[in-house]
C-alpha cells in the first residue's frame, strides 16, 4: 500500500502564495465598480426635534459619499409649486418624479435623560414607500462611530438598490387642461383665483382632528403666507386633511402655472456637486420589504383617485398604472431579493466573492479483486495541506442599476494546489519517499436565483483538470514496484447547489456535482486496467460567517469519488495470477476527501 505525507517547502509556497496574490489583486483592479456606478439621486428633509441640525449635517455628509444630494429648497418649492406640503407616500412619489429623486430621508430627534434617540425615515421616490426606519442611540449630539455603521449597514445599500424615480410626467396633476393662459408674470388669472379659494378652504379646515402622535408637530400645519414648516421629517402617511373641492382646484390651477418653473429648476440642477468621496457602501443587516409594496401603492392610488374628484382623477388613474409597472420593477428578480437581506452577506447580493486560504485533502485509492496474492497496491493518503483561491464573479452585477435575469449569470475558478507532499512505498523492511504532485483546476459557468425568502439556488456547469502524479524515478526500486498508475483526470460537472440565509451574518451552502469524466490518464492505457466504464460524483458543504462588512470567514468540507468499472482487456486487470483467461481485478474507487478554510472579501 502507497502512503502519503507532507513535506516541508518554503520555496515552492512562497513562490505559489505569491502568484495567487498577483492574481487577486489583477482580479479586484480589473473588476472593481466605478464607485459613480451606485450614485443615487437623494434630499434629506428638515430633521426635527433637539439639536436636529447637528444630527442633519453628519447624515447628509455621510450620504454625500457616493451619491447626490439635491438641495432640500429645492423640493420645498416644488413641494410649493404642487400643493403636495404633507409628507406622505402620494406626495413623495409626485415631487420625486418632477425632481428625479431617488429617495427622500427624514428624521426625528427625541431626548431621553442623557441620551439622543435619532429615528431615521427612507422613503424611495418611486413609489413614496418606507423602506427603512433605522433608529440610532447616541450619547452626544451627533453621530458616533455606532451610528455612522448603522447607517451604513441598514440605509447605504438599500440606498444602492434604489429604482430611479424618473423625471417630469405630463399627467402630475395637471388635470388634462392644456391652455395655461398665464400672464406676464407666469402666474394666470385662473391660478390667482383658485389660490384665494384654497386659502378660504384652508382656513375651515385648520381645526380638523389628528393623531395623538402628531401633538409634537402641529406647527407643521401648511399656513396662509407659504410657510415651509409642513415638510419637516414627520414621516406620517396620512392624506392631507384640506383635500376639499378649493384645494383640488387650486392644486391643479398652481401644478400648471409651475410646471415652467419646476422644468427650469430641473435644468439648474447639478449633478456633480457632492461628488465628494468614494462610495464606500458596505453591508447591511436589515430586512427590506419594498418587494411587497406594489400591492399596497396600488390601494393607497385607488384612495387618491376617490378622494381627488374632477381633473385630478385622470392623473391619479395615470400614477396608479404607474404603479403596476413597478410591481414589475420590484419583484424577486430585485437586486435586494432573499430574505430582503440586503448585506453582502446575502450571495444574491455579491457582484464578486474571493476567497484565498488552505486546503486539506487526503486520498484513497482501493481494487476491487478476488486475489488473495499479488493484490493491486492502492492508495492510501491523509490530508496533506495545499493553498486554495476560488473567486465567483458576475460582472454585470458591477452595475447596481441592473435588476435583470444577466446579473445572475457569472463564472466561477477554483485552484487548489497541495503545497509538496510524498509518497512512501514500502519494499523489503525498507520506506522509499517518493516525489508527489498533486493539484485540482475548475472554471466555468455560473447561474444564481432567489427563490423564497431566504434561499438561492444555483446551477452551474464547469471543465476540471484534477491530478495525481508519482515521480517512479528511483534508482533503489523497479518500475514494476510502483503498482499505481498516475491519474490526470479531465471532466466536466454539471451540478446545482443551494445558499440559505440563517442571519445578518452566516449563510450556509451545498453543492452537488455529477462528473462526466473524459479522461483519467494511465489508468486506463491498455498496459495498466485497460477500458473502463467510469462515473464520478462531488458533494460540499459551506459555512461562511461575516466578521467585517466585506469580509467573511468561510469552512467547508468536500467528498469527490470515481468509480471504474474495468471491461477487462488491461494487463494488469486479467493476468495477475498468470491465468490471462480470468478477470482479477474488476474496478477500482479513487476517493478524494477534506476541506478548506477560507477569508472571503465581498464585492
Amino acid at each position: 500500500m502507497t502512503t502519503s505525507r507532507s513535506i516541508a517547502s518554503r520555496s515552492n509556497a512562497l513562490r505559489t502564495l505569491a502568484w495567487l496574490a498577483a492574481t487577486v489583486v489583477a482580479l479586484a483592479i480589473v473588476l472593481s465598480p466605478s464607485p459613480a456606478a451606485a450614485r443615487r439621486r437623494l434630499v434629506v428633509l428638515e430633521f426635527t426635534g433637539p439639536k436636529a441640525e447637528a444630527f442633519q449635517d453628519d447624515v447628509e455628509k455621510l450620504l454625500k459619499k457616493g451619491n447626490s444630494v439635491v438641495p432640500r429648497k429645492k423640493w420645498e418649492s416644488a413641494a410649493d409649486d404642487l400643493g403636495a406640503t404633507k409628507l406622505n407616500e402620494k406626495n413623495v412619489k409626485k415631487i420625486a418624479r418632477k425632481l428625479s429623486i431617488d429617495g427622500v430621508i427624514s428624521g426625528r430627534v427625541e431626548k431621553r435623560g442623557s441620551r439622543y434617540i435619532l429615528h431615521l425615515q427612507l422613503r424611495e421616490g418611486k413609489t413614496g414607500k418606507t423602506v427603512a426606519a433605522p433608529d440610532i442611540v447616541e450619547r452626544s449630539p451627533s453621530l458616533g462611530v455606532d451610528g455612522r455603521d448603522t447607517i451604513k449597514t441598514e440605509m447605504m445599500p438599500i440606498i444602492d438598490d434604489l429604482p430611479p424615480a424618473g423625471g417630469d410626467d405630463e399627467d402630475d396633476d395637471e388635470g388634462g387642461d392644456d391652455d395655461d393662459g398665464d400672464d406676464d408674470d407666469g402666474t394666470s388669472a385662473k391660478t390667482k383665483a383658485a389660490k384665494a379659494k384654497a386659502a378660504k378652504a384652508k382656513g375651515k379646515g385648520k381645526g380638523k382632528a389628528r393623531d395623538e402622535d402628531e401633538d409634537e408637530d402641529d406647527d407643521e400645519a401648511e399656513d396662509d403666507g407659504g410657510g415651509r414648516k409642513g415638510w419637516k421629517g414627520r414621516g406620517d402617511n396620512e392624506d392631507d386633511g384640506d383635500d376639499d373641492d378649493g384645494g383640488k382646484a387650486a392644486k391643479a390651477a398652481k401644478a400648471k402655472a409651475a410646471k415652467a418653473k419646476a422644468a427650469k429648476a430641473r435644468s439648474r440642477d447639478d449633478d456633480g456637486d457632492d461628488d465628494d468621496g468614494d462610495d464606500d457602501r458596505v453591508a447591511a443587516s436589515g430586512d427590506d420589504d419594498s418587494g411587497d409594496d406594489s400591492g399596497d401603492d396600488s390601494g393607497d392610488d385607488g384612495d387618491d383617485s376617490g378622494d381627488d374628484s374632477g381633473d385630478d382623477s385622470g392623473d391619479d388613474s395615470g400614477d396608479d398604472g404607474d404603479d403596476g409597472d413597478d410591481s414589475g420593477d420590484d419583484g424577486g428578480d430585485d437586486d435586494i431579493a432573499v430574505g430582503g437581506k440586503v448585506n453582502l452577506t446575502n450571495p444574491r447580493r455579491r457582484a464578486m466573492d474571493v476567497a484565498v486560504g488552505l486546503s486539506f485533502t487526503g486520498r484513497k485509492l482501493s481494487f476491487t479483486t478476488n486475489l488473495m496474492m499479488n493484490r493491486p497496491q492502492g492508495y492510501d493518503g491523509g490530508p496533506v495541506p495545499g493553498i486554495y483561491i476560488a473567486a465567483d464573479i458576475f460582472p454585470l452585477a458591477f452595475n447596481r442599476r441592473n435588476k435583470g435575469i444577466t446579473r445572475n449569470l457569472g463564472i466561477s475558478i477554483v485552484i487548489d494546489r497541495v503545497l509538496s507532499i510524498s509518497s512512501n512505498l514500502e519494499k523489503t523492511g525498507m520506506v522509499y519517499e517518493l516525489p508527489t504532485s498533486e493539484h485540482h483546476l475548475a472554471g466555468g459557468v455560473v447561474y444564481r436565483q432567489p427563490v423564497g425568502r431566504s434561499l438561492q439556488l444555483e446551477g452551474s456547469i464547469r471543465y476540471n483538470k484534477r491530478k495525481f502524479f508519482i515521480d517512479r524515478n528511483n534508482p533503489a526500486l523497479l518500475p514494476a514496484d510502483i503498482d499505481i498508475p498516475n491519474t490526470d483526470y479531465s471532466y466536466v460537472d454539471p451540478g446545482v447547489g443551494m445558499a440559505y440565509v440563517l442571519g445578518p451574518k452566516m449563510v450556509i451552502g451545498a453543492d452537488a456535482r455529477f462528473l462526466l469524466i473524459t479522461d483519467t490518464g494511465e489508468m486506463q492505457s491498455p498496459t495498466q486496467y485497460g477500458a473502463a466504464t467510469v462515473t464520478g460524483g462531488d458533494v460540499e458543504g459551506s459555512f461562511d460567517y461575516q466578521v467585517a462588512p466585506k469580509i467573511l470567514v468561510r469552512a467547508a468540507v468536500r467528498f469527490t469519488t470515481i468509480g471504474y468499472a474495468f471491461k477487462g482487456n488491461g494487463e494488469l486487470t486479467n493476468n495477475r495470477d498468470g491465468d490471462a483467461t480470468t478477470v482479477d481485478v474488476s474496478g477500482a474507487r479513487d476517493t478524494y476527501f477534506g476541506g478548506f478554510a477560507s477569508g472571503v472579501y465581498l464585492f
